[in-house]
């Protein structure tokens, strides 16, 4: 499956490069599409049409950022895109039910960490019922929970993130790096 992630770029989006190396450790093809700006989102929409992705995910993790996410959702399905559209990110998953109900243009939010959730949606597209984490509209088209698993046990067993561009700090070329996730409490 061909899947789009779109995202702010202004430093290095972990979360999306993460998620691109785990769909490409299942042999997805991955595209990572900038989105720093409202004014964005013609040339996203652009780069995400050329792809041609039969599943488009959007980075949602700013409340501040939360309406211009929504208008590009709207702007990809006005330009033609007819594929999974499905929000994750901080934002996303604490109001899940209410973007479902109000953006008809997503069909589903991701809820906590992504990486085996997109990889479980990517590989049974059809299944979304049985894919822990993931809230979507039922038959009824009102809002259904999938409770999610969770952070990941190990994080060593986790892909690296996918890097084919750097970011610069003082002429220097520079990486992020995660050490933890979650709360460090139980």
């Amino acid at each position: 499956m061909r899947v789009a992630l779109v995202g702010a770029e202004l430093e290095e989006n972990l979360a999306l490069r993460y998620m691109a190396s785990a769909l490409e450790s299942k042999g997805h093809e991955v595209d990572i599409v900038p989105f720093n700006t409202e004014e964005d989102v013609p040339a996203a929409v652009s780069q995400a049409q050329r792809f041609q992705p039969q599943m488009v995910g959007l980075s949602m993790i700013f409340t501040g950022r939360a309406r211009e996410f929504c208008h590009l959702a709207q702007a990809l399905r006005d330009s033609g895109y007819k594929g999974h559209l499905i929000a994750g990110g901080h934002f996303a998953s604490f109001n899940c039910e209410r973007l479902l109900n109000d953006y008809p243009a997503f069909d589903s939010v991701g809820l906590g960490e992504g990486e085996e959730l997109i990889c479980a949606l990517a590989d049974q597209p059809d299944q979304i019922a049985n894919i822990p984490g993931v809230c979507y509209r039922g038959q009824d088209r009102r809002p259904v929970v999938n409770v999610s698993k969770g952070n990941p046990d190990n994080l060593d067993a986790l892909s690296f993130p996918k890097r084919t561009t750097f970011h610069e700090y003082f002429d220097k070329r520079i990486a992020s790096i995660l050490s933890s996730r979650g709360c460090w409490r139980n």
